[in-house]
């Protein structure tokens, strides 16, 4: 949505009633679910570089002036279904979200059944000198390609853990990501390539020597048996083409019609980044992939990459004030610069009362009591992100929402982290921040999801889970269900009814009938076509946490009265408030 000014000026002059929101009708048809964005491209687009510090600029600074100027408010997301869901794309695939997922199938991630064999041999093949955990390139013995990065001295097995772990919760959370897993294995496996190549400092192209392969196991943590401990990268099938943006579209990929700061899935994932502050959120650890499928089509697949940031990752001794802002403030943060500097820094900040913990210290500031989710930032401005709307943020916390204590363990499994204080010490903190971004965002939105209509004729109920109930975040044993009812025109509810929770005999799963007790009413009645006006309903679900007004807004369910056929659901909404639906078409 942009606004212009003359926009604005006609909406003031306009009367109120003819600026009032009114009824969004849903058609009679499916759910789109699948995204068309995998068709096959003829020609494979150019490859991008993207340069850290330009990014940093641009996105601090250039960016958010130019939006300013233009008066570009973030409206609603640009791909979301009639069921106020992603559909499944080059982006994003709906996992955990809409369906279960075994214990197995989350441990797995994107792995391949068969692991990275420990015993070798392994042919060094070239040097990862940037970022703040150097690595090299290997091939294993049965040809596959992995990157190995190191933990640092001074927050071991933090980094591998923050990448195993990081890479299965976004994949499970919908999104594509690599197979990362831990691995540990003897220096005496490593055999170099004599054609291996690596970068130096000025950016050019040098030989590879054992010297480099020496100095990268120098910086990692070596375990009391020898082994060196990595977190080992499997290669992405496919031509990388280098990054993808957080905002824009590619000129030269036909299947990128949709602004990238407008993808829900792209500003949802803020939350998904809060939650593990993952503050390196930028392009540069992203991954824009040629594939070529069996059955001849070729598109662009988007990847998250470089997980090692999260979970408190901390900088040099002399970088601690900085290091305990990650997730609070910029790098540059010029508001709170522009605050420090009127007020003489009289306002206090959350960042300053955050201390390394001593109970798990490679977990640097890493912590719950400090975790305003809501408020939480990454490293620099990120204009998806920044662009999230209650609604996206919505969406991303139902997600969240599966991710229970006991899957949160199994993945935790995956990292391997061998202190058991320091496990129990990051299951809590996990938990903690998990629960603090429900809190806030299962009550700015409907917390209700897998709305299913069961049963036929006037026996049709509409069945659905209370996510803040089975969360935590509201009490199961005093919130009521409060169903309206509306046909025809949307006057007044041609009923309204409460649901008693104790009548709810699985936790969670609650069902409320469609039809009024003394039978059909007249909205699926006479020879009305299927999709006509005089047989749309829409039902308004109410989580009433008893005694007390309702304090989140309703799910609005849509719905074609088929007669005979029964109810079919067209449509859900949750919107921002109880107002009730606009009248007519």
């Amino acid at each position: 949505m942009r606004a212009t000014p003359l926009g604005i000026l006609l909406c003031v002059g306009l009367l109120a009633a003819a600026c009032a929101p009114k009824l969004r009708p849903f058609p009679n048809a499916d759910p789109i679910w699948v995204d068309s964005d995998e068709s096959h491209l003829a020609e494979r687009p150019a490859d991008y570089w993207s340069g850290l510090a330009w990014d940093g600029i641009d996105q601090s600074l250039f960016l958010p002036m130019h939006r300013y100027f233009s008066l570009d408010l973030p409206g609603p997301a640009a791909n979301v279904n009639s069921w106020d869901e992603v559909p499944n794309s080059s982006w994003f695939e709906n996992r955990l979200g809409v369906r279960d997922m075994s214990l197995e199938e989350l441990a797995q991630g994107s792995c391949p059944e068969a692991p990275l064999d420990p015993a070798g041999p392994w042919t060094v093949k070239g040097a990862k000198p940037n970022g703040a955990n150097p690595g090299f390139i290997i091939k294993a013995q049965d040809g596959r390609r992995y990157l190995l990065k190191f933990d640092g001295h001074d927050q071991p097995e933090r980094a591998t853990v923050a990448d195993v772990l990081g890479s299965r919760v976004y994949y499970a959370a919908g999104y594509h990501s690599p197979c990362n897993s831990v691995v540990h294995f003897e220096a005496s496996i490593l055999q170099m390539d004599p054609e291996a190549g690596s970068v130096d400092s000025l950016g050019r192209d040098i030989p590879m020597t054992q010297d480099h392969v020496d100095k990268v196991l120098a910086a990692g943590v070596r375990l009391p048996d020898g082994r060196y401990r990595a977190s080992a990268s499997l290669f992405l099938p496919g031509r990388p083409i280098g990054p993808w943006t957080y905002q824009g579209m590619r000129k030269d990929d036909p299947n990128d019609v949709i602004p990238h700061e407008d993808r829900r899935e792209l500003r949802g994932a803020r939350l998904l980044a809060a939650w593990l502050n993952h503050f390196d959120a930028r392009e540069q650890n992203t991954l824009a992939i040629w594939v070529e499928e069996d059955d001849g089509r070729s598109y662009v697949r988007h990847y998250y990459l470089d997980f090692g940031d999260c979970l408190g990752s901390r900088w040099e001794d002399q970088d601690v004030m900085l290091s305990r802002r990650f997730g609070h403030s910029y790098y540059f943060d010029a508001t709170d610069v522009s605050v420090d500097f009127l007020t003489l820094g009289a306002v206090p900040r959350r960042w300053e009362q955050v201390e390394n913990r001593e109970i798990a210290p490679i977990f640097g500031y890493y912590d719950v009591e400090h975790f305003v989710p809501e408020k939480w930032k990454a490293g620099y401005p990120n204009v998806s992100f920044n662009r999230m709307t209650p609604g996206d943020g919505a969406w991303m916390a139902r997600i969240i929402a599966r991710f229970t204590d006991e899957r949160i363990r199994v993945l935790m499994a995956e990292g391997q982290l061998s202190n058991p204080v320091y496990r129990e010490d990051l299951f809590r903190t996990l938990v903690g921040r998990r629960d603090r971004i429900l809190a806030h965002y299962l009550r700015v939105r409907s917390p209700l999801a897998d709305f299913r209509v069961v049963g036929d004729g006037d026996d049709q109920q509409v069945c659905f889970t209370d996510l803040a109930g089975v969360s935590g975040i509201t009490n199961l044993r005093t919130t009521l269900y409060q169903s309206a009812m509306y046909f025809g025109s949307f006057g007044k509810p041609q009923w309204t009814r409460n649901e008693n929770p104790s009548d709810v005999a699985d936790p969670g799963e609650v069902c409320v009938a469609l039809v009024e007790e003394g039978g059909r009413t007249a909205a699926g009645a006479g020879d009305a076509p299927a999709d006509s006006p005089d047989r749309y309903a829409v039902l308004d679900l109410t989580v009433v946490e008893a005694p007390g007004p309702p304090s989140i807004p309703p799910a609005r369910l849509h719905f074609y009265d088929q007669g005979d056929e029964g109810f079919r659901l067209v449509g859900i909404e949750r919107p921002a408030d109880a107002t009730p639906p606009g009248k007519g078409w």
